[in-house]
């Protein structure tokens, strides 16, 4: 028989083989929970807000890309960090504005001889410092001369073009700056080219291709991986346009390479859809952060070839441009008749192409600041740490993905002494954190500064002239310093001495501008702070 002292032993041993039972699991399961998550980020050319369908793209239909708003969260107050795409890249991979890395004031031609600053710390560095896995599919953008190349600023492979696809002649599009018709766009493979031109008719399989590799690659290999998407879609090829100056594979064109822009974003739409599938298939669903958003909105003066300008209308400009304005497609200058006033002629083959442009107060998307150029589709899906199916209208920016990734792979941003990072770690917006969202330090105190070039006067070649802060935003007030149409148009920049003031929340349209003396003292505020952040920026040369 069992004494009393037995059958307490007893108990205790079962206590203690239940507590260690208990501690096994809970440690492996915080093992498992806090494994650096793998990260994708999807990065579109030139996307409008609403060519995405859950932004209410009225044609396109992107059912893979609108997965990730029912299983993650739509993000409606994104805001681009700059205004042409090198810039936008740059920003996205270093966290910083442009200005501080150089990357100013146009984006990286064909004769470029510079490119981001390999002094300037990418995340894709910080991620291979923590055994990451790293791999660029499609556009870079960012300099092609060899020390600037994706392998060389801590990516481990790169298939994709160096530039956007008007960045170089494609079969009968020949660029305006390629009248010799020897500068073709290439496709590389890491430092080399393995294609010149690229082959448009198979190019979209090809990133599906190499994305899906590397995805698995990785995983068979036990490591976390970064990749990094940028599309080449949904920027235009060079002229001759308007009728085909957009790109599909024969999958989804039966004029491949030729397509319209409805083409072209499906095609994107499916290339995602190729990716979430090898993540779903590969069951690291659970273990993948995917965020997906645009560089920069619609390039309007190329009409049918792009993307919806959306709610986003600058409709003060409209209203403020002399109507003797007009804005033309790439390659194309104005050249009015008394029947045609908007009449624009390709350059060095008047005679042979002519369309007409646009009013140039109608140009707000890509090269200016207006609202259309600005907000930003955006998704981003983690499953256990997102809430599926929720939306947000917090103020967040393409420079808060660095510090944000940082954060949720366990890096603290606050200990990186090699740069500053001019973004913030949203992860309590992402994980829709009542707790922190309801302390005292609110989205309302956050501001964004919105540099472009374009002035009449200044130290950078015409049509250059300086880089300056035309705008900024408090909350969901935004203050211009200078307007102007997109581009180098011929309008000329116009000083604003009090700022002209719109809230973009109620007025995304920049219809009506707020009195300024109701706000004196938000405008004596955001001053102090435009010259404190001009004052912080230690400039670099272009």
């Amino acid at each position: 028989m069992f004494t009393m002292m037995d059958k307490l032993g007893s108990i205790m041993k079962s206590c203690f083989r239940t507590l260690f039972i208990c501690v096994f699991i809970c440690n492996n399961f915080f093992l498992v929970n806090s494994q650096q998550p793998n990260v994708v980020i999807l990065f579109a050319d030139n996307l409008g807000y609403n060519d995405i369908g859950v932004f209410g793209a009225p044609t396109s239909h992107t059912p893979n890309i609108d997965s990730l708003a029912y299983d993650g969260l739509k993000l409606n107050n994104w805001n681009s960090a700059a205004h042409l795409c090198s810039a936008s890249r740059a920003a996205l991979l270093t966290g910083r504005y442009p200005v501080r890395s150089g990357v100013y004031p146009a984006v990286f031609k064909t004769d470029a001889e510079d490119g981001l600053n390999p002094d300037e710390v990418t995340m894709a560095e910080y991620l291979k410092e923590e055994g990451y896995a790293t791999s660029i599919v499609g556009k870079w953008h960012l300099g092609h001369r060899i020390e600037f190349l994706p392998t060389n600023q801590g990516f481990d492979e790169w298939f994709g073009i160096p530039y956007h696809m008007s960045g170089g002649s494609i079969d009968t599009h020949i660029c305006g700056f390629d009248q010799n018709k020897t500068i073709w766009l290439p496709l590389f493979q890491g430092t080399n080219i393995v294609e010149q031109p690229v082959d448009l008719r198979n190019l979209a399989q090809r990133y599906a291709d190499a994305a899906r590799t590397f995805i698995r690659k990785s995983v068979e290999n036990d490591k976390p991986f970064f990749l990094y998407v940028p599309f080449s879609h949904v920027h235009q090829l060079c002229a001759p346009q308007q009728a085909d100056c957009q790109w599909a594979s024969k999958q989804f064109s039966s004029n491949s390479p030729h397509g319209t822009f409805v083409n072209a974003v499906e095609e994107m739409d499916w290339i995602a859809g190729e990716i979430l599938e090898e993540i779903e298939n590969l069951h690291i669903k659970n273990d993948t952060f995917v965020l997906f958003t645009s560089d920069n909105g619609p390039w309007v003066a190329e009409q049918s070839c792009s993307g919806s300008k959306g709610p986003f209308e600058g409709r003060w400009l409209r209203d403020n441009v002399d109507q003797d304005c007009t804005a033309c497609p790439h390659d194309f200058i104005p050249s009015p008749t008394e029947e045609r006033p908007r009449r624009c002629v390709l350059v060095g083959n008047e005679d042979v192409y002519q369309l007409d442009g646009v009013h140039c107060g109608a140009d707000t998307g890509l090269g200016g600041m207006w609202e259309a150029n600005l907000r930003m589709p955006a998704l981003a899906r983690w499953p256990g740490h997102i809430p599926a199916g929720g939306e947000t209208m917090k103020m967040v920016s393409t420079l808060d993905i660095v510090p944000t990734v940082l954060s949720i792979v366990g890096i603290d941003s606050h200990d990186i002494s090699s740069s500053t990072l001019d973004g913030i770690d949203i992860s309590h917006i992402l994980f829709q954190d009542d707790t922190y969202q309801n302390q005292s330090t609110t989205q309302d105190e956050r501001i964004l500064f919105f540099w472009r070039d374009g002035f009449q006067d200044g130290p950078l070649p015409p049509p250059y002239g300086r880089m300056d802060v035309v705008a900024a935003k408090l909350g969901q007030l935004k203050f211009w310093f200078y307007t102007k149409s997109a581009h180098y148009n011929s309008d000329v920049e116009v000083f604003h001495e009090p700022p002209l003031i719109f809230d973009v929340i109620s007025d995304p349209a920049e219809a009506f501008p707020l009195n300024p003396n109701d706000y004196q003292d938000e405008i004596s505020n955001i001053l102090i702070l435009v010259d404190e952040h001009k004052l912080s920026v230690d400039w670099v040369k272009p």
